[in-house]
């Protein structure tokens, strides 16, 4: 499986990222009770509805889905929710300390959204992760989405530590060990995901010039 980028030309107008619980259930009893039991393997599914309105658009919509050659390969993609989840507030010189005082050479904490680090590595397929302080000015917002190592999650969980960690409590479950020190990212997480019938993304255009694309995905790992 080949694991491609999103092309930046395309841009959705509506978006739809959620974690599909995967729960099962022996089913309603004569009273009506019921009891839904969860795997805890839970994944990404997404719906994107990308328009075509530029011959530029139309050809990397083409170009991608020929990449994709139906489900056997995937795309890093993910959504768009910067104004919703945490936000990196630009600074002059960088991000300073919470006192507004820089680092001694004038520069503050780095921008882009690619820290704060992880504190202390979890294990794989943990639902947990400690990061060090000091990237972001607004503290971590639950429902805010991250991504480490290429993958997606999203914080369901923040409780401020001791000295310059927090740790926040995430779903689905890590896909990959992490080590300390690797970085976080804020507003481009992604995850690899593919399509979820091989014929998804299919478009027709009117008059040659503008069409639709909706894409239907799943995650994999």
């Amino acid at each position: 499986m080949i694991i491609y980028d999103w092309p930046q030309v395309l841009v959705a107008n509506a978006e739809t990222f959620r974690i599909d619980a995967r729960t099962r259930s022996g089913g309603e009893t004569l009273s009506g009770r019921e009891q839904a039991v969860g795997s805890g393997l839970g994944r990404w599914v997404a719906q994107l509805t990308v328009p075509l309105h530029t011959p530029a658009k139309i050809r990397a919509m083409r170009s991608l889905l020929a990449r994709l050659d139906g489900r056997a390969n995937a795309v890093r993609v993910g959504p768009c929710d910067c104004r919703n989840g945490n936000r990196l507030i630009p600074v002059t010189g960088g991000i300073p300390y919470g006192d507004r005082a820089l680092h001694s050479d004038g520069t503050g904490f780095r921008q882009g959204g690619a820290a704060p680090a992880i504190a202390a590595a979890p294990s794989a397929d943990g639902l947990q992760i400690r990061i060090l302080n000091g990237s972001t000015v607004l503290p971590v917002l639950e429902g805010s989405f991250l991504g480490i190592r290429g993958y997606l999650y999203v914080v369901v969980g923040v409780s401020p530590k001791p000295g310059e960690e927090t740790l926040l409590d995430i779903r689905p479950r890590l896909r990959t060990a992490v080590a300390d020190g690797d970085a976080v990212e804020w507003c481009r997480a992604r995850a690899p995901m593919r399509l979820a019938a091989d014929d998804g993304g299919a478009f027709e255009l009117q008059l040659a010039r503008t069409g639709t694309a909706t894409l239907d995905l799943v995650e994999v790992w």
